[in-house]
C-alpha cells in the first residue's frame, strides 16, 4: 500500500515538474532522487541504505518553499510516506 502511494507521489512530482519553471540544475537533482526512490522500492533496499532517502526529500523540501510551493508539499508528502515505510 505505502509502495503505491509512494508510486503515486512520485508521478505526482514529475507532473509538477514538467509543468514548473525550475532550474535545469533543480530539475536534474530532483529526476535524480526519484529515480534513487524508485530504485529503492523496486529493489526492496534495507533499512539502511535508504534512510538517506528522507534527508535528501527533507533537504529539497527547504531550497523549493520558497520559490516553488507546490513542488515543496509534494516532496513533503514523499518524505513523510518515506518515513513511515523504513521505521
Amino acid at each position: 500500500m505505502a509502495n503505491q502511494q509512494l508510486r503515486e507521489q512520485l508521478q505526482a512530482l514529475n507532473e509538477v515538474l514538467a509543468d514548473t519553471d525550475t532550474s535545469s540544475a533543480q530539475a536534474e537533482r530532483l529526476q535524480a532522487l526519484i529515480n534513487d526512490i524508485e530504485l529503492a522500492v523496486d529493489t526492496g533496499m534495507p533499512l539502511g541504505e535508504t534512510r538517506g532517502l528522507s534527508d535528501q526529500v527533507d533537504a529539497l523540501v527547504s531550497n523549493f518553499e520558497a520559490d516553488h510551493p507546490t513542488i515543496a508539499a509534494v516532496l513533503n508528502n514523499i518524505m513523510v510516506t518515506l518515513t513511515s515505510m523504513w521505521v
